[in-house]
């Protein structure tokens, strides 16, 4: 996606930040390709899952 900027744009704070971007944590390790963390708070659908023993 491309960057634009706007002339009239305004700064968003934390909490309308985690509204646009729909509160869920990017839990794959871009390194690994594994999920860090399991639950719902994830955006990956591998990764909300919580995996029993």
């Amino acid at each position: 996606m491309k960057n634009q900027n706007l002339i009239n744009g305004k700064k968003l704070n934390k909490k309308q930040l985690k509204l646009v971007t729909g509160g869920l944590r990017q839990c794959i390790d871009p390194f690994t390709g594994q999920c860090e963390v399991y639950g719902r708070q994830c955006a990956e659908f591998e990764c909300r899952y919580v995996i029993e023993p």
